[in-house]
């Protein structure tokens, strides 16, 4: 006979203690798995850090470039203000430029005799 049969029932309580042993094995502990969860809670503290940072960046530089914008508003508005004095001011030199000519021209003589 075989060794198997001779020692079925011993084989069969030696391999159910050692897939029992093997199956327990194979659980988690609490501690294992409060650190695992402490490492991941970590990074997503870092994470979060690393974002609000970022967000806090680029609310800075919007208002940066709004405040440029704002600046470049008052800029052109002055510049066409600017534009339009110096168009005006144009307008009066042309006007004058007439009569500025007939006063170097000087009244006109005509000749005694």
């Amino acid at each position: 006979m075989s060794w198997l049969k001779n020692h079925a029932a011993s084989a069969r309580a030696v391999a159910v203690v050692a897939l029992g042993g093997l199956a327990l094995s194979a659980c988690a502990t609490n501690q294992y798995v409060d650190e695992q969860i402490a490492t991941v809670n970590s990074r997503i503290e870092q994470t979060d850090a690393r974002v609000t940072a970022a967000a806090q960046r680029a609310e800075a530089a919007n208002s940066a470039a709004q405040a440029a914008a704002n600046d470049a508003r008052a800029a052109n508005t002055a510049a066409q203000a600017a534009a339009t004095d110096a168009r005006t001011a144009n307008q009066r030199v042309d006007q004058l430029g007439g009569r500025v000519d007939t006063m170097e021209r000087g009244p006109v003589r005509t000749p005694r005799g």
